[in-house]
């Protein structure tokens, strides 16, 4: 039975969004967890970290599981693990070690579909690949809210463990349509890209060259000092690295925070921070795409001082949070800081991208995001724990806040290293080619492929990557473009 792309998509859509239940679910039981299971804070949190520990782990070599092995057969192998990694981790086994394992198996799991969902909607989305992407990873705090409420709801009336049977129940219905209606030829995309170059008589040695996917005069040590040399880069970088700490710690921690020391009642810190941390940070992404599109786009000097603007308001939006018992105030404080957060990701991540060459692309977007797993995602719980469980929770939530001053600080250093660049080009050019011709629509698909390649040779979630082919075109290279006189 042939299914369509689009009824693929719509599967792949719903894992997405059950996949990350999970990481709701905690924050929203996290006091009936933390008695049930006997672990202190400094455990849970700990506990917490473990998932982003599996993805960071798998993506250092899951890409390459995609070029080597059947697509399908590892998705399949991801939905297994995933299933029984969150059927295990509910039970009781006398002692925290188990659950640790069960919580970094399910990080394991999860990757390689990370990994490969952007990639196969980038090869088999056609036009629509620039939506189907953007709402691939927009479901993603989707399933985190999700999660979260029906963790609210169900921890109210029957014990936490039932959140996680019932992800378990809708990830098994997925699996199953999976395995039984998804064709190979449909999923794999190495077979699908090598048939569409071969049917445009490719030559051998461009699809050599392209099965390679980089430059081996470049080896992998001095792509990085190449990389790691591009001072822009690096403090963006490290920028977006400590926004995703912040929001995870908030993520994991504030529901407890809220009602042990704003001293409010759960059902009310459920609903309210539900709200919040679904509404601020997709508002606030929109709102920043939009402004940045208004400013003439993410290359144009102003884009910076932008995301200076954005930092301070996330630091203004932080510094009360820490002295406030006042439940309404602090919620809304964290509303503004999630949205300002929202606000700077579009144009910081579009700065990331242009401020590298072409052919560092697809090696800086993998980076960033092990850099974003590393020191963004993964710590952040385990900090705030031990925070919390050596002091206490004032203290782990003024570190947390307090962080974005930091955040502050690098950004300037941004400014300051754009500033003190002796290349540099403004204005932006739009180029919206279409080309007829069959050499330059092979030639296209061999670039799509190339980049496809590279995306899982490198084991990167390869949003940025997946749109490189639309928009690298049309932003300048700080580093490499001709000086030119007039600027912003």
């Amino acid at each position: 039975m042939e299914i369509k792309p689009k009824w693929i998509f719509c599967l792949l859509l719903c894992t997405n969004i059950i996949i990350n239940l999970d990481q709701g679910i905690i924050p929203a039981a996290i006091q009936q967890i933390e008695e049930s299971l006997e672990l202190t804070s400094e455990q849970l949190g700990f506990l917490g970290s473990q998932v982003y520990g599996g993805v960071t782990l798998v993506c250092l070599f899951g890409g390459k599981l995609f070029l080597h092995f059947n697509s399908k057969m590892i998705v399949i192998f991801s939905y297994l693990g995933m299933i029984s990694s969150l059927t295990l981790f509910p039970l009781n086994y006398g002692a925290s070690w188990p659950f640790y394992i069960f919580r970094f198996l399910t990080g394991c799991s999860k990757a390689p579909m990370m990994i490969y969902f952007p990639v196969w909607v980038d090869n088999f989305g056609g036009e629509q690949k620039t939506i189907w992407i953007t709402i691939l990873q927009g479901v993603i705090p989707l399933g985190i809210f999700v999660g979260y409420s029906v963790s609210s709801v169900i921890s109210s009336l029957w014990e936490w463990q039932a959140a996680f049977y019932l992800q378990v129940i809708m990830l098994t219905a997925c699996a199953t349509i999976f395995i039984i209606f998804v064709r190979n030829k449909d999923f794999d995309i190495k077979k699908s890209t090598k048939q569409k170059i071969g049917s445009k008589s490719v030559n051998e040695d461009q699809q050599k060259k392209s099965l390679l996917g980089q430059n081996e005069k470049n080896t992998y040590w001095q792509m990085m000092k190449e990389l790691y040399s591009i001072k822009l880069w690096l403090c963006c970088t490290i920028v977006i690295s400590i926004l995703y700490f912040i929001v995870t710690g908030i993520q994991f921690w504030m529901t407890d925070y809220m009602i042990k020391e704003m001293h409010q009642e759960k059902q009310t810190v459920n609903i309210v921070f539900a709200i919040v941390s679904i509404t601020a940070p997709v508002f606030g992404c929109v709102t920043g795409g939009l402004i940045a599109q208004k400013l003439g786009g993410y290359q144009r000097s102003k884009s910076l001082y932008v995301c200076v603007l954005y930092c301070s308001l996330c630091c203004v939006s932080a510094a009360p949070v820490p002295f406030t018992e006042t439940f309404w105030f602090g919620a809304l404080c964290l509303w503004f800081l999630l949205f300002f957060g929202g606000a700077i990701v579009p144009p910081l991540m579009g700065i990331m991208l242009s401020s590298v060459p072409k052919h560092l692309k697809a090696f800086a977007n993998s980076s960033t995001t092990m850099f974003q797993n590393l020191f963004g995602f993964l710590p952040a719980p385990s900090i705030y724990g031990f925070l919390m469980e050596r002091y206490n929770s004032q203290v782990a939530v003024f570190a947390l806040m307090y962080y974005s001053f930091v955040g502050l600080f690098v950004m300037l250093l941004a400014v300051y290293f754009r500033r003190m660049q002796t290349n540099k080009k403004i204005g932006f050019e739009e180029v919206f080619t279409q080309q007829q011709d069959s050499k330059s629509s092979v030639l296209q698909d061999e670039e799509n492929f190339n980049i496809t390649v590279r995306v899982l040779q490198y084991g990167d979630t390869p949003l940025i990557t997946s749109l490189t082919p639309n928009i690298e075109g049309q932003i300048p290279n700080y580093d490499n473009q001709e000086t030119i006189n007039q600027e912003d």
